[in-house]
């Protein structure tokens, strides 16, 4: 099996429908305690990265901590809750004690009547540092001493890289600078997926900023399933890849931080018959007019075609079909869509400001300095210009890869780490 990108591989190495009520007091006896707030949980899938890596943190890990999921009773976007799934009582969800909350004020106070409850030896797990009702109401709670957990963890997401500060810089250095001041995250365990996540979060909060770092996990597949990805791998409806010919897809929420307008300028320059196929929530109706004046201006071989959101079980399936996931985003934590690519046999280019460093050097795809967008054009135009059997041997190369991270111990060991060092201090 090929080795990993070194820079992912330094930090592996250091570092659904509800089901019956259930009884909270009971279960979790003897196994240490997580209380994760998130804002979307399944069965929502438009949350992205912070949807998947706490479910599969919570399908990895599920037997050895007792998870207790409180979230939002509807997919990002939705004016409706999830449908059969019980609101404002604890479920069962897979391996997580999972409660939905209404948004408004009545599902605001539950949520704050269970952080009070809260017992001494509970981990609270922040899966934003941004996110006012999942994560500063908790943070506020504390600073006045009205709850009093263990140990608040709090995963920023990617929220810290440079490119993401950038979108409403103002208020987000507003927050910052009050937080500092205030010591509102004075004793605040960090959990960064990368050493450049933690290098952003002691940029803000300093040195002494308690950083643990654990690589967030990919989802975990049984045999069948791996066997499945295979077969639709080799079942290609589209065929051997033809010289002159690529289908390129973009998977990700349309926002600013994705930067999807970025991808489409970069196609102006390419030549040959080119498929671009746009997946995701219109989450920024803004930007997503942006992005449609930039699809006006594109030449005609450049065929642009936006096919709405994808389920997450289907995204594999879906990238399939595809010969390159072009996704030059302003930052990732991590980047679930990123492997999910890989691990269905599809080759990426995406840009430097992710973990996913050194690819080019193991041949499973590019990233690329966002200053160099000529550099995305000419790739792109090797890929068009590539033929079959070579293309072929550089998809095996990217689904090989990502399953040597996923059967990888040493990722779930990491996070275990984190956790029992939390549980047990």
């Amino acid at each position: 099996m090929m080795d990993m990108a070194e820079p992912l591989k330094m930090e592996i190495e250091q570092g659904c429908k509800g089901g019956d009520p259930v009884d909270i007091e009971a279960r979790g006896k003897n196994k240490g305690t997580v209380f994760i707030l998130v804002g979307h949980y399944l069965p929502g899938f438009r949350g992205g990265g912070p949807t998947r890596s706490i479910a599969n943190l919570v399908s990895s890990l599920g037997q050895e901590f007792s998870f207790k999921v409180i979230t939002l009773d509807r997919d990002l976007g939705d004016t409706m809750p999830y449908s059969g799934v019980a609101v404002n009582r604890w479920i069962r969800t897979g391996n997580a004690d999972v409660m939905y909350l209404s948004p408004g004020w009545r599902g605001l106070l539950r949520m704050i009547v269970l952080l009070r409850s809260l017992d001494l030896g509970t981990v609270l797990y922040l899966n934003s540092f941004f996110n006012k009702r999942f994560s500063i109401l908790a943070i506020l709670l504390r600073r006045v001493c009205l709850i009093h957990p263990r140990r608040i963890v709090l995963a920023p997401r990617g929220e810290f890289s440079p490119g993401a500060l950038q979108i409403k810089s103002t208020r987000k250095a507003a927050y910052i600078t009050l937080a500092r001041w205030l010591g509102f995250y004075r004793n605040v365990t960090w959990h960064a997926s990368s050493h450049l996540e933690m290098a952003d979060v002691q940029d803000l909060f300093g040195r002494q900023a308690t950083v643990g770092i654990a690589v967030d996990l990919p989802q975990p597949r049984t045999d069948q399933e791996v066997s499945a990805i295979s077969g639709r791998f080799s079942a290609r409806t589209h065929g051997v890849k033809v010289a002159g010919r690529l289908r390129v897809v973009f998977v990700s929420r349309i926002s600013p931080k994705k930067n999807l307008l970025a991808a489409l300028r970069v196609l102006k320059g390419v030549s040959g018959d080119v498929a671009f196929d746009i997946y995701g929530p219109a989450e920024d109706a803004e930007y997503w007019n942006e992005c449609k004046d930039v699809i006006e201006t594109l030449p005609a071989n450049v065929r642009v075609k936006y096919l709405g959101e994808v389920e997450h079980d289907k995204i594999s399936e879906v990238f399939a079909k595809y010969d390159l996931l072009l996704l030059p985003t302003l930052g990732e934590n991590y980047g679930h869509v990123i492997c999910e690519a890989l691990a269905a046999a599809c080759p990426v280019l995406i840009s430097d400001r992710t973990p996913w460093l050194g690819l080019q050097g193991i041949g499973v795809g590019w990233d690329v300095p966002l200053e160099d967008m000529q550099r995305f054009t000419a790739i792109l135009q090797e890929c068009v210009d590539a033929e079959g059997e070579s293309y072929n041997r550089l998809r095996m190369r990217a689904k090989e890869y990502a399953e040597g991270l996923a059967a990888n111990p040493s990722l779930v060991d990491a996070n275990r780490r984190l956790f029992k060092a939390m549980t047990n201090d």
